[in-house]
């Protein structure tokens, strides 16, 4: 089995700092035994870094970056069908409600991580000045 992880969201936060609960979180999952596929806006080398440091490189299976962005797709969605040809890609961690609503769509499990450090507005990317409730709101909407 093999879980695709989004590396801004889950592993780091907005602020460009590592989020140790992603990185406890991947840590249980491979030592469940489940293949890990990162992707990342960023490059391959500095997710990479970051991964060595935390000890976690060697149980990474591959890193797909920015490199393959291909109009009109977003990134994020060129990246799920890449890991998709490669891997039987089993799981998606995204903290991302775009990229889960895309994912659960095309039939992938996919786990929502939503960290502490957003849930105040000024904290949460993307979202301004709307509540917690708006935001729980917005998501059923969508998937309704």
């Amino acid at each position: 089995m093999t879980a695709l992880i989004f590396y801004e969201g889950v592993l780091q936060n907005n602020k460009d700092q590592p989020m140790m609960d992603g990185f406890r979180l991947v840590q249980a999952l491979v030592s469940g035994g489940m293949r890990m596929v990162i992707a990342t806006s960023g490059t391959e080398e500095r997710v990479e870094h970051q991964l060595r440091t935390e000890r976690l490189l060697e149980w990474i299976s591959e890193v797909i970056d920015k490199k393959v962005a291909l109009e009109p797709l977003p990134l994020w969605a060129r990246q799920i069908e890449v890991a998709r040809s490669r891997y039987p890609v089993s799981m998606v961690i995204t903290g991302d409600p775009d990229i889960a609503k895309f994912a659960v769509e095309r039939g992938i499990v996919t786990l929502f991580f939503s960290h502490p450090g957003f849930s105040q507005p000024a904290h949460r990317p993307e979202q301004g000045n709307r509540s917690w409730e708006q935001l729980i709101d917005e998501l059923d909407r969508r998937w309704s």
